[in-house]
């Protein structure tokens, strides 16, 4: 699944009906979601043709499925006959993608969204979680309460060592190296000394700042599934399965490096351009030629949403005129965004 917030995106990008985006695929979530707001066309871009390969099987899944049939089919819901409706829909994919989801069907029948790498190391520390806070305190996280009542909750029962060990295990360099995240990721800009610093201060933030309620992001890192039916992203929302399915051909996938594929579009293409963690795999001199595609395919007064993890990266310096940031609802959206993954979540406007 998709771990950036699309309330705080759509927030930045204020899509309007027949806005042209771009968007980066990762698990198509939002790109889905982002359907509901009547855009003319989404160009859904990621290096990694897995994520290519997962956007096309739910969008299948979509168009071939009711409701019901569909969220059972990705896992949202219990089923036994996930890889008979694959068989149903494997025709409708490229052949690309059907060779790929041939050899990963392990992942299919237990269920679309909770199967990738980032979901289990999610699952696995939700499971230390309950085994070291217990599950009456885990669950008690979510019950219903004012903001005071929960701040109160969590400065009593969370803001405690056992927190803190939790991060200092699965959050450091280390661990999270071993499940593929590059080194260069590791540098802080929010005071922090650590990794499991940094994160737990997010964590907190979330906890103890956001309410919990409708947070479904929290949920699934503290339960592993979603609370309900009603607690989920937008496009697993009942009210909007119609919808969407309605303007799925409007969505083109591309398997490619964004800033290559930007530099095949034409002058003034986008009304908006959602960029999530893709600057942490480039050097500078590539952060700067992706900004400078971003602006010459950018329509004038274009919106743009800017997400980084932990390595810190910035428009160019020389771009800042042009790209220039939205300070005030940057940092509402950092202060608001339920996801607590990102150490930057900040909207910019083109002018040219």
């Amino acid at each position: 699944m998709n771990w950036e917030d699309p309330e705080s995106d759509q927030k930045a990008l204020s899509i309007q009906p027949g806005d042209t985006l771009m968007t980066i695929t990762s698990g198509g979530c939002n790109t889905l979601g982002f359907l509901v707001h009547d855009p003319k066309m989404i160009h859904s871009v990621d290096i990694n043709p897995t994520q290519s390969f997962l956007l096309e099987i739910k969008i299948a899944a979509m168009s071939l499925f009711e409701y019901p049939e569909f969220i059972r089919f990705l896992g949202v819901t219990p089923s036994e006959d996930r890889l008979k409706n694959y068989g149903i829909l494997r025709s409708h994919l490229t052949v690309q993608a059907a060779e790929f989801w041939d050899t990963h069907q392990k992942i299919i029948r237990e269920g679309l969204i909770y199967c990738g790498r980032y979901e289990y190391f999610v699952k696995l520390v939700g499971k230390f979680i309950h085994l070291i806070q217990g599950n009456k305190r885990v669950d008690r996280l979510f019950d219903e309460r004012d903001m005071e009542e929960q701040r109160a909750f969590y400065d009593r029962y969370w803001d405690i060592k056992r927190t803190r060990l939790i991060f200092n295990m699965f959050f450091n360099k280390q661990v999270l190296a071993r499940r593929g995240t590059k080194a260069d990721y590791f540098h802080f800009d929010d005071g922090s000394n650590t990794f499991a610093e940094s994160f737990f201060r997010k964590f907190r933030k979330v906890v103890h700042d956001i309410p919990i309620k409708g947070n479904y992001f929290l949920h699934l890192y503290l339960k592993g599934r979603y609370k309900s039916l009603e607690e989920v992203p937008d496009y697993l929302k009942q009210e909007n399965f119609q919808i969407i399915k309605q303007r799925l051909e409007r969505i083109q996938i591309h398997s490619d490096d964004a800033k290559k594929w930007l530099a095949s579009m034409p002058d003034n293409t986008f009304e908006c351009l959602s960029l999530s963690n893709i600057c942490e795999l480039m050097n500078l001199d590539d952060t700067r030629k992706l900004f400078q595609e971003v602006l010459r395919t950018a329509k004038p007064d274009a919106r743009i949403c800017f997400r980084n993890l932990i390595l810190p990266r910035e428009v160019p310096e020389t771009l800042q005129e042009a790209l220039q940031k939205n300070e005030r609802l940057s940092e509402e959206m950092m202060n608001t965004d339920r996801s607590f993954v990102y150490s930057k979540v900040a909207a910019y406007q083109v002018k040219k």
